[in-house]
This record gives structure tokens, sequence and C-alpha cells, in this order.
């Protein structure tokens, strides 16, 4: 695959921006994603982002936070918080954002998976 260069980089972080506020900001009720990362950002020809794959979004009142006993989301991409509490907001596909920006920057996956001790904890790269 071709390296991506830093403008689609750039506009591609910007459409997946936009495509967040207007699901925490613009839609009402306000939708959870639950799960930002980059397979589910969707890219045409010209690498205008769209947030896709909505299996695990949550509608939400404005005012409101969702707890599920059953936590779900990508390994790396999911909030401490969502993890030990089961709690979801807009804070969490904010942090799942944050990881998809590590790796479009870095160009890598932001877990290990071959360091085994690592992939075990789900902890992230040393950077």
């Amino acid at each position: 695959k071709p390296t991506l260069d830093w403008n689609a980089r750039k506009k591609i972080a910007l459409g997946a921006a936009r495509g967040l506020v207007y699901l925490h900001e613009q839609c009402d009720p306000k939708i959870i994603h639950r799960d930002v990362k980059a397979a589910n950002i969707l890219l045409d020809d010209y690498c205008e982002a769209v947030v896709g794959d909505f299996g695990l979004a949550k509608l939400m009142d404005h005012a409101d936070s969702h707890v599920t006993t059953a936590v779900r989301g990508t390994v790396g991409h999911i909030a401490p918080e969502y993890l030990s509490t089961g709690q979801s907001s807009e804070k969490t596909d904010v942090f799942g954002f944050g990881i998809l920006l590590l790796e479009l920057i870095t160009g890598q996956t932001a877990l290990d998976f071959g360091n085994k001790a690592a992939n075990q904890k789900g902890a992230m790269l040393d950077w």
C-alpha cells in the first residue's frame, strides 16, 4: 500500500473530527460511536473521510451517559474509563480519535501485537 502524504493524513483527521462533532453535537439524540478506529473511517477516492460502522453506536440523551455490563469495542481503542466503569460518553469517542491520530501520524498500529505480554495487557507501544 502506498504511504499517505501529510496532506491526506490531515484531510482524514479533519474529516473524522467533523463526523464526530456531527454525531456528538448536531444529532438529537446524540450518537456515541464507541468504536472509533482507522478501519471505521471510510475514505472515498479523494481521501474524504466518513465515520462508518455503527454496530456498537448508542443513541444518548444530551444529559445522559450510557452504562453497560458488556464493554464492546476494539482493544487498544477503548477508553480506559469505559473499560473500568462500563460508562460511555462522547469522551469514549475522543479517546478512540486520539488513538486514530497517533496511528495517522506514526503510520503504525497503536498496539504491539507481536509482543505477547503487551498483547495480553493491551499495552500501547513505547513511543
